[in-house]
């Protein structure tokens, strides 16, 4: 079936559906919400050339292809100089928070977005990290999207993120969850890795394969899926902190050893544990790293 190809009234966003209706499901894809995170926009472009070449006919439903952050994409950063983390405005509480005279182009791109956040059916978020990493889900609590995670093949899920002082709802998939929607984000491998945009395309394929949108015969045998909860975020304390050795996520501790260290303090976790995105060159106050356990 030849997919329908429209410009959408959303800057960086593209529509493809299966016929002239736009029928359902409507599936939203994320790629590049941060500038520096390739991957996700790479799979995507390659995805819209072979739906709208006609070689992957859309099988049923329309397709949303999103281009998060345009102008972080320009300058090859999280986000736009002078502004902030596109990622973690989705709560929308900046609305009544930040005088409008102090938005930054983020805070203008996520009010854009949101017509298309508050009528989707689903959503897939691709992303990379700084730290080596292994490709994992991020699911969202809802059984519909950790379904749907588990229907990519990777490796790790992780689940948790909606947790006390976690993201859970900041980031892209939150609107959806609130709805009682599936999301899934999904941490493909390192920002620079040609590999990560391969794998950010797989998972694409697999997770509209599992929606019946865009059949694909490639079925992957079963893998040994690590599931992983969430249990904290360490904030970087100060701008002389650093690890005291490399970290990659996915990478395990044991109890009481330590994290990094400045001048004044010392940290270590407190449990055997597994770490997730690793990254002591954030801003102070950021998450630096997080903390999850085996299910």
């Amino acid at each position: 079936m030849s997919a329908v190809l429209e410009p959408f009234d959303i800057h960086g966003v593209v529509r493809l559906s299966s016929s002239a209706e736009h029928p359902h499901p409507h599936v939203a894809v994320f790629g590049s919400i941060h500038g520096n995170e390739p991957c996700g926009l790479r799979a995507i472009e390659r995805l819209r050339n072979q739906v709208q070449g006609g070689s992957l006919p859309l099988h049923r439903g329309t397709l949303y292809l999103v281009h998060g952050n345009p102008r972080a994409s320009e300058v090859h950063e999280r986000h736009t100089r002078g502004g902030t983390d596109l990622n973690r405005l989705f709560d929308y509480r900046f609305t009544t928070d930040l005088p409008s005279a102090y938005w930054t182009y983020e805070h203008y791109r996520a009010m854009e977005l949101k017509p298309l956040l508050d009528s989707v059916d689903a959503l897939f978020d691709l992303h990379s990290t700084t730290a080596p990493s292994p490709a994992f889900a991020i699911a969202s609590p809802l059984p519909a999207s950790q379904r749907m995670a588990d229907a990519l093949g990777l490796a790790y899920v992780t689940h948790g993120w909606d947790g006390p002082g976690l993201l859970g709802d900041r980031v892209v998939i939150a609107p959806l969850t609130l709805r009682g929607m599936p999301a899934v984000s999904v941490e493909c491998g390192q920002h620079e890795q040609l590999e990560a945009a391969d794998v950010a395309y797989a998972c694409l394929r697999r997770g509209l394969d599992y929606l019946g949108v865009l059949p694909w015969p490639e079925k992957t045998a079963p893998i040994a899926c690590t599931r992983l909860q969430l249990r904290a975020a360490m904030k970087r304390p100060s701008a002389s902190f650093k690890f005291v050795r490399p970290l990659s996520s996915m990478q395990q501790m044991a109890a009481g050893e330590v994290i990094g260290r400045d001048e004044d303090i010392t940290l270590s976790v407190h449990r055997n544990c597994y770490v997730i995105m690793p990254n002591d060159g954030v801003e102070v106050g950021e998450d630096m790293i997080y903390i999850a356990q085996p299910l």
